[in-house]
């Protein structure tokens, strides 16, 4: 099996806000359950430890303000560099992969439109998911999310000791503590970049 190839550059992250990003079906995704239809639009989730199914979103590229700022966060918590091989213009190229201490993204990989497209590799986590409780994340787990990017760094990445952040709270002290990169230098938070598109979709328990 193939592994990510970490001598392969980095791509230059400044300028990634200027694309236009879009929410597509994901094409294609290598994973499949009984509760999770892959086929039509769904997609796996990690949220508050649990891995979920998102079902087929729709999209909204221009959301309100007030939309906007009440929308729960939605992570791609990203893999890079790239495979070897993997032109991002040309999806044919980029296969399934595993990461050098075995586990592969839930995107392995989505190809979702625009600049998203340069993170094809990549873990949704939510803010929250049903049956969280009241002191858990299920109180803002309300339907409208809107899409953050952050990207993990590699020399944490490609540790055989890795594993992937299942939750938002875990992105917020990942990114404290040096498990992303700092994509967006100057903003607030220098490792999310916020795509401003804004995601309806129900989520629901993924079967074991």
């Amino acid at each position: 099996m193939k592994t990510f190839n970490s001598s392969k550059p980095i791509i230059a992250f400044l300028g990634i806000t200027l694309f236009a990003f879009m929410w597509l079906p994901a094409i294609p995704i290598a994973l499949a359950s009984p509760s999770c239809d892959f086929n039509h639009g769904s997609e796996l989730a990690y949220a508050n430890g649990q891995t979920y199914c998102m079902l087929a979103a729709l999209k909204n590229t221009d959301p309100s303000p007030n939309l906007l700022a009440s929308a729960e966060d939605l992570y791609l918590a990203s893999y890079f560099p790239l495979p070897a091989g993997c032109v991002i213009t040309n999806p044919s190229t980029c296969g399934p992969e595993t990461l050098p201490g075995g586990f592969q993204p839930l995107c392995n990989p989505c190809f979702h439109g625009g600049g998203a497209n340069h993170f094809p590799y990549h873990d949704h986590v939510l803010a929250g998911a049903p049956g969280s409780g009241t002191s858990g994340t299920a109180g803002v787990m309300k339907g409208p999310w809107k899409i953050i990017i952050v990207v993990y760094n590699p020399a944490i990445s490609h540790l055989p000791t890795f594993s992937p952040l299942k939750s938002a709270a875990a992105i917020d002290a990942g990114e404290a503590s040096g498990m992303f990169l700092p994509i967006n230098p100057g903003a607030a938070n220098p490792y999310e970049i916020s795509t401003g598109i804004v995601l309806i979709c129900p989520v629901v328990q993924q079967n074991s």
